[in-house]
């Protein structure tokens, strides 16, 4: 095997000067970092069923229904119609959702199974345990304002 070539880029002098605030206020990072905290606390809970918190929001979705197609669930899930096609396809192979009118491409429209159905309504108490438990984390006043924060910061898209 042949050695690697060492690579000949240098180290700077000095760290760039950051602008104030820029690691401390980072709406990215504080953003990600509070998805990833929101986000474990309810993969927990639905670790025995083998689902992500992710799946059960696109059931839900499917279950309140109001899209004609994929490309319309899609943009009401503010995902690419590629990556939402990628969500669908473990939950209809697990027997969760179908296309029951037989529409292909962009004419698919996905519904809950029987099976998807049963399983969304056992859902339902963990979904509110993990809402209950980061309302009772935050307190009430916190959890409106997170609400509304969210809310803005979403209706940017």
């Amino acid at each position: 095997m042949a050695a690697r070539p060492k690579s000949r880029a240098k180290a700077a002098p000095c760290p760039p000067v950051l602008p104030d605030g820029m690691a401390d206020v980072c709406m990215v990072l504080k953003t990600r970092r509070a998805a990833r905290a929101v986000t474990r606390r309810y993969n927990a809970l639905l670790k025995p069923f083998g689902l992500q918190s992710t799946q059960v929001s696109l059931l839900a979705a499917i279950a309140k229904g109001g899209f004609d197609s994929v490309s319309d669930l899609a943009e009401m899930m503010a995902l690419e119609r590629s990556a939402m096609l990628r969500n669908l396809k473990p939950l209809e192979q697990a027997g969760l959702i179908a296309c029951p009118q037989g529409g292909q491409g962009r004419a698919q429209k996905f519904a809950l199974t029987r099976k998807g159905e049963a399983l969304i309504t056992k859902l339902i108490p963990l979904w509110q345990k993990a809402q209950d438990d980061l309302r009772k984390a935050l307190g009430d006043k916190a959890w409106r304002a997170a609400q509304q924060g969210l809310a803005a910061l979403g209706s940017l898209a």
